[in-house]
């Protein structure tokens, strides 16, 4: 008896704490941001996982224009992400791509070759 008494509540927690969905970004602190971040990449396969560095580095590269100092900009990018997730960012990819048939996606692919020396 007392077994079952130990074993069900760990039982309960562990079904509690399991994630349904995919990983949601936690702006709230940069700390819970960098862990959140990295385990929603963790949610797309390969080829959305591109689409999604793509969008990052657009988003980034905007945010980087707005801020004045690095506090500000981290700041910014955090709460801009803040709710999100991986999936949804990659579905959003698509549907801006689609809306401007490409050309937005290819630049930003070009700036990526740029920046990596390819």
């Amino acid at each position: 008896m007392i077994r079952i008494s130990l074993v069900l509540p760990a039982l309960m927690l562990a079904a509690c704490s399991s994630q349904d969905g995919p990983t949601v970004i936690d702006g709230s602190s940069q700390e819970a941001f960098e862990r959140t971040f990295s385990d929603a990449k963790g949610d797309v396969g390969p080829r959305d996982r591109l689409k999604v560095e793509a969008a990052i580095a657009e988003y980034r590269a905007r945010t980087f224009a707005k801020a004045d100092n690095r506090a500000e900009f981290q700041q910014m990018f955090r709460e801009g992400l803040d709710g999100l997730t991986t999936p949804a960012i990659a579905a959003q990819f698509d549907k801006d791509t689609q809306r401007v048939s490409g050309k937005a996606a290819d630049a930003i692919f070009d700036a990526k070759r740029a920046l990596s020396g390819s």
